[in-house]
């Protein structure tokens, strides 16, 4: 959209809040640099934040959390030929500050394309602004990748990927960067038996830096990778989003889910699952998982087959090949798990485990090969 005149109110309750005797109390905030906001689009997946802390593409912590909700709300995608209000709601972190004498001027980052006007006020010690953005086209949008890989060339892409840190995994493995290559249009994720334990040594990236530093993220989206994946008892490889926000105990994985989009765990009995975890991996983990229901497809037939999550406001949907193998949206089925509105960023990853089999005594070495990975901003699957 073209760049339009933005119209900025101010709400009188600013002035108000500054004036109060509960403010005398209160250690005012800086201006704040806003999460990025992009304006709705027929047929687009929405933005989504709840309570999130951190800076934008970064793991520095703000002093306030940031909130994101839409007027009318979406279930799935933005409708055509509707106009919405994205409500960000700026909320403190410590208890003693406060959004006071904040102006509209003050707030970077906060969108002009498509805009019609924004205002802000703030309610107790939080920041509220909204924005209205520009009614949708009557027809929808067309889709877009937002973030994709094919792999060429001779080395991993720094602009969107580096290698996991170099961690002992699971009891029984250990990412390394010697691990990880580039070639012949694919991603290898080597993995070795580190004799003489009954260890391997394993390939992994992701779209994080080693340094903390975020290179891509994103929440609701359509994500896809086509893998080969091998078939070697006690190992596994997997397709994943990790979110750094999964740590938090108080939402039920609204603010913040691992999803699992592939794992090759007990592929010696081809057996392959998808899964989500909240709440920490302490005593207070929860997660859910597709199980050990048939799925549609055999995937360890040599070739490649292509992996996908849908992932919106209302659900979760996963796919092999085209066809839905699991659906998640939350409730009594799934221990009352919320959908995470939080970025997460990609994981591409090789494992082992004693809890997933012993390793093949004859076993040497193998790979797991990635011919691509994509992140839509509308589905890609009618459902």
């Amino acid at each position: 959209m073209n760049k339009l005149p933005l119209s900025i109110c101010l709400i009188g309750s600013f002035f108000a809040s500054c004036a109060s005797e509960g403010s005398k109390n209160l250690t005012p905030l800086n201006p704040p640099k806003v999460y990025p906001i992009t304006a709705p689009a027929a047929g687009n997946y929405p933005q989504g934040l709840f309570k999130y802390p951190y800076r934008a593409m970064s793991l520095a912590e703000e002093d306030f959390t940031q909130t994101l909700e839409w007027s009318p709300k979406v279930e799935k995608t933005f409708a055509a030929d509707t106009q919405y209000t994205a409500v960000l709601t700026l909320a403190p972190v410590m208890s003693g500050s406060a959004f006071i004498g904040t102006t509209l001027e003050d707030i970077s980052g906060l969108p002009s394309d498509g805009v019609e006007t924004i205002t802000a006020e703030t309610d107790n010690r939080n920041l509220v602004i909204r924005i209205l953005f520009e009614k949708t086209s009557s027809v929808k949008a067309q889709a877009q990748i937002i973030f994709s890989d094919d792999f060429e060339g001779t080395s991993l892409n720094r602009d969107k990927w580096e290698e996991c840190p170099e961690w002992d995994r699971q009891g029984r493995s250990s990412w390394r960067d010697n691990m990880v290559s580039v070639s012949g249009g694919m991603l290898h994720l080597k993995f070795v038996r580190n004799a003489p334990k009954d260890w391997i040594l394993c390939g992994a990236i992701r779209s994080r830096k080693k340094n903390g530093s975020v290179i891509f993220e994103n929440s609701y989206g359509f994500y896809e990778s086509r893998i080969k994946f091998p078939q070697i008892e006690g190992t596994w490889g997997a397709f994943w989003l990790m979110s750094p926000t999964q740590h938090i105990l108080s939402d039920e994985g609204i603010d913040g889910t691992e999803i699992d989009i592939v794992e090759t765990i007990n592929n010696h009995e081809k057996k392959y699952n998808a899964a989500i975890h909240w709440n920490g991996y302490g005593s207070q983990h929860k997660s859910a998982g597709s199980g050990e229901k048939a799925k549609p497809v055999n995937i360890y037939d040599g070739e490649f087959h292509t992996f996908a999550l849908d992932w919106s406001p209302s659900e979760y949907v996963f796919y092999v090949d085209g066809h839905e193998f699991w659906r998640v949206n939350g409730g009594a089925a799934f221990k009352n798990s919320g959908i995470n509105q939080n970025p997460n960023y990609i994981k591409l990853t090789v494992e082992s485990a004693e809890w997933a089999g012993s390793l093949p005594n004859k076993f040497k070495e193998s790979e797991m090969l990635v011919d691509y990975v994509r992140v839509y901003n509308q589905p890609q699957i009618a459902n």
